[in-house]
Formats: C-alpha cells, structure tokens, sequence
C-alpha cells in the first residue's frame, strides 16, 4: 500500500492576510485612541472617586470600542462591492448606530464608577466624540482594505503578464522550430533535385558515347557536392562564396556544352560581401540551362550581375535565349521535378517575409532575365560588434 503523496503547503488566502491586517489595525487604531483619550482627558480630571478610577474607565471604554467595531467588519464586508451610494449609506447609518451604542456606554459607565450627576445632557457632545472616533477608524480599516486588494490585484496582473510572456516565448520558439524546418526541407530539397537532373545529363553523355565528358562531369559533380554538403543548410554565405559555387555548377553544364556555354559574371565589390541563403542561384541558373542554352543549337550566355542600391542587394541573372530551334536533347525531353524557381520563391519567403521580391522579364534582345531584390545584409549588420 502506498504512502499518499505529500500535498504541498496552502498559499496565504486574501480573506487570512486581510484578517491578519485587521488584527493588526485593531492593536494599533485603538492603542492611539487610548493613549489620546488618556492624555487628552482622563489624565486633567480629578474625580471625587479618586484618580485610580479614571484609568481603568478610559480602559474599558476602549475595550467596549474595540468589542463594538468588530460588528462593524463584517458589514463593512458584505456591501463592500455594492454600488458606491447604498456603501456609503450603509457605512455611515453602521456608523452612525455604532457610535451612539458606545455613547450611551461611555456615558452610563462614567456616571456609575465615577459617581458624577447625570451626564445625559452632554449627549451631544459625547456622541460628537464617538461619532469621530468611529469615522476615523472606519477611514482607516476601508483604506488598508483598499490597500489589500489593489496589491493583491496588482501580484494577479503579474501573473497573467508573466503568463501571457511564457506562452509568446514559446510561441515564438515554436515558429522558429517550424521555420528552421521549412528552411531545411527546402534547401536539402535541391541537392536531389539539381542531381536529378545531372545524372539524366551524364546518362546522356554515356548513350551517346562521350566516355570523357561523362568522367570529366562526375568529378566535377563530386566537387560541386562536397561544397554543397559543407555549408549548414540554414547558414548565410556571401555573394561571393554563392557565385563561386554556381561556376562550379556551370562548369559542371560546361562539360557537356563545351564552348556552347559562356559565362559572363559581374558583380560589384560591396555586393561581393553581402549575405545571402546559400544554393540561391543555382536554381535558377540550372533553369537557364534547361530552358535556354539546352535548346539552341549555337548554346548561349548565361550572364550574373549584382549591384547595391538604397539598402537593398539587386541581382540579375539572365540568358541570351534559344533560338527557336527542334533541337530536343534527352534531358530536355525528360522528367522535371518542378523545384526551380518556386523553390527559390518559398525559400525567401519563409526567410524576408515580404521584404523581397522576385521578378522574370523577357529581354528586348531575346531571354529571359530574372531580378532579386533582397535586403542588404553583412556580417557587422547581422552580428553587431558589442561596443
């Protein structure tokens, strides 16, 4: 038979602090109140009873204030959150009804122990003293009660902001996680996409027995591969390191097209350093390919500008367009995967949200240009130096 498990021990509740505060304001309201009423009153009469009498009425008198304000509490509990008018009536007939009880009280025990004539037609004036008296104290148990609840109101609004701060903590963690997700799949969807479509090609080379150029597009397919598996799926690399690894792309396509393909890379020096995803272009690089140097007979340039302007990295990619010939080349005429520049799209997206853009033109002059516009972006604006 098990032990039952230990409960853990009970928070402090309002309705115990309150009382708590109540008790303490009892000792210390009515410890004022006495030593006034001594100093100010009992301590300058000088009864016939004797001065030893005199104390010890202004003690009791205290005690049957103390006795009579705690029926005050609970109606002070009850209407406490009725509307403001009928609180404030309440209060004062409470009041009012309290301080004449304790009047006619004063007023009895001082003729008894003290032995004065009747003092019943001072009323007025004593009941003027305990109608004070009550009032003040009334003033101080509302004030501390307020003070209570707008402290414990304002420990429950930290609560809930603490709350609410944990769970948009873990929202945005959970965003991140789906992101940093998305971003991978997307990426690690072009290394089979852009192999695909490169081993259609070297097959090619091998039917039609072009043993050299099929070994001299293995290797450099090797190389292309072993940088592409060396860069972190989600990392940002320069324009730089991404123009580099699209020549190797292109040198890969060059061994099969030979002096058919030329490429024409322009990029300025502050564009060089700029960040962007890596394996941006290759897409979009192998889409000219496909579509344009593949299908014309004289091959074609596939030519890569980059420019800096108004905080925002321009790049331009653009082929020079096929020249409407029947030439079908087996890869052509074989399965696409469809990744492209919809992969590219989705990739910025996910990464910029709306801040890019992406756009495919027809040249005057013939092909197809396709312009990025990404936010500029470098290692000191992404990792700031801490100063």
């Amino acid at each position: 038979m098990t032990s039952p498990e230990p409960q853990p021990a009970l928070a402090v509740s309002p309705v115990i602090q309150s009382q708590r505060w109540f008790l303490r304001l009892q000792l210390v309201s009515w410890t004022g109140i006495l030593a006034i009423t001594y100093v100010s009153v009992s301590a300058w009469t000088n009864p016939s009873g004797g001065a030893a009498v005199e104390p010890l009425n202004t003690f009791f008198q205290c005690g049957v204030g103390v006795l009579l304000s705690f029926f005050l509490k609970p109606i002070f509990d009850v209407t406490w959150y009725t509307p403001i008018a009928l609180r404030t009536f309440v209060y004062l007939l409470a009041i009012a009804v309290i301080a004449g009880i304790w009047t006619v009280v004063r007023l009895e025990t001082n003729q008894y122990l003290l032995g004065v004539s009747s003092l019943w037609p001072e009323f007025g004036g004593w009941y003027y003293a305990s109608l004070f008296t009550f009032l003040f104290w009334s003033a101080l148990y509302c004030g501390v009660k307020y003070f209570l609840l707008l402290q414990e109101e304002h420990k429950n609004l930290l609560k809930v902001a603490a709350i609410n701060e944990q769970e948009q903590i873990k929202r945005l963690h959970a965003e991140s996680i789906a992101k940093e997700a998305q971003l991978k799949m997307l990426r690690y969807q072009l290394n089979p996409h852009f192999l695909f479509n490169t081993l259609n090609s070297i097959n090619a080379l091998i039917r039609i027995k072009q043993a050299k150029q099929a070994q001299d597009m293995v290797l450099r397919l090797s190389q292309f591969l072993r940088l592409s598996l060396t860069e972190a799926p989600l990392q940002k690399v320069s324009l730089k390191e991404e123009i580099h690894a699209v020549q190797l792309y292109l040198d890969i396509e060059r061994t099969r097209f030979s002096d058919r393909l030329v490429v024409d890379v322009d990029i300025e020096r502050t564009a060089a350093a700029s960040l962007v995803p890596s394996m941006l272009l290759q897409p979009i690089a192998e889409n000219a390919i496909k579509h344009a140097i593949a299908l014309s007979v004289a091959g074609g340039t596939i030519t890569i500008r980059a420019r800096t302007a108004d905080g925002r990295l321009l790049i331009m990619i653009s082929d020079s367009g096929n020249d409407n010939s029947e030439l079908a080349t087996p890869d052509s005429r074989g399965e696409s995967t469809g990744v492209g520049l919809a992969n590219v799209n989705e990739r910025l997206s996910t990464l910029y949200g709306e801040d890019f853009s992406i756009s495919q033109n027809q040249k005057p002059s013939g092909g197809l240009m396709v312009t990025l516009s990404l936010p500029l972006e470098t290692l000191e604006t992404i990792q700031p130096e801490v100063a």
